[in-house]
């Protein structure tokens, strides 16, 4: 089955973490279809006495040449012409809600977004507002990419038991069900005392196999730390992971593995690189 993923686009389009990331992961091109998307900021009254942060960004017509570039770009790594398409528009609510305006009536698989040379995505982090949108609000996957390295493999699916958790298998099986270039690896944090993960580890494999993985594709680890964000930045790491995927939920933390869905992820956010977050509701 065909995966449709938007592509949020800034205004160079040549140092797109993201464009660079679907390129890197996927090596059947030809089952991904793109949307590359660009929102421009609203338009807010000038105040001559104010200094601007940051240069505005283009007007949507404006943006339709770096568009085409970055799609042509997109077509010469092997993206069928057909499965690439772009879209703009004039942020009517603000870019962060456009963005996901766009992708839940768009039905796409996930976003992509580039962590570094976007600067509306680390202030959509530091507004509250914008926060509470993000972690409440939004039902569609979201892919974070940071500095992200072609030549890693594979996807570390943390697991914790929740229905967030199992969300994010079925997810990781839609992308990578025909996708033969990454396996995928199974990973439980818990404290001392904490049951045997075993069930939850069955209960993955079970929405792996209905999505057409091959039962040899998958490994499991489990490790007891106090301290899941470092161990699973060291896995990544020493793995050389292209991506980890987490559940993630509005809920206040309470046990190890909760603080994946909220101050574990804020850590990986800010700390994971070479690897894409892949976060899921």
């Amino acid at each position: 089955m065909e995966k449709h993923l938007l592509v949020a686009i800034g205004d160079d389009y040549t140092s797109s973490l993201s464009l660079r990331y679907v390129y890197g992961f996927f090596s059947r091109r030809d089952a991904v279809k793109l949307t590359l998307f660009y929102v421009s900021p609203k338009t807010v009254p000038h105040a001559p006495h104010v200094r601007e942060a940051e240069p505005p960004r283009c007007h949507p017509g404006e943006a339709l040449p770096l568009m085409e570039k970055a799609k042509s770009w997109l077509l010469d790594m092997g993206f069928p012409k057909d499965n690439v398409f772009t879209k703009t528009c004039r942020g009517d609510q603000g870019i962060v809600k456009d963005i996901i305006k766009e992708c839940e009536a768009g039905l796409y698989d996930a976003a992509v977004l580039g962590r570094r040379g976007l600067s509306w995505f680390d202030e959509m982090f530091a507004d509250s507002v914008s926060h509470k949108i993000l972690w409440e609000s939004v039902s569609f996957p979201i892919w974070v990419c940071r500095n992200p390295d072609s030549n890693r493999k594979d996807v570390l699916v943390c697991l914790d038991g929740s229905p967030q958790c199992l969300r994010v298998a079925d997810h990781v099986g839609f992308i990578l069900s025909g996708e033969p270039a990454h396996d995928i690896t199974l990973l439980n944090i818990r404290g001392n005392g904490d049951p045997d993960p075993g069930l939850l580890f069955d209960e993955a494999r079970r929405i792996f196999t209905e999505n057409g993985i091959d039962p040899a594709r998958i490994r499991k680890k489990a490790i007891v730390s106090a301290d899941p964000a470092q161990a699973i930045l060291k896995l990544a790491r020493s793995e050389n992971y292209a991506a980890v995927a987490i559940g993630r939920t509005g809920d206040k933390p309470q046990a190890i593995m909760e603080h994946i869905v909220g101050t574990t992820s804020l850590k990986l956010l800010r700390k994971l690189e070479g690897a894409a977050l892949w976060l899921c509701k």
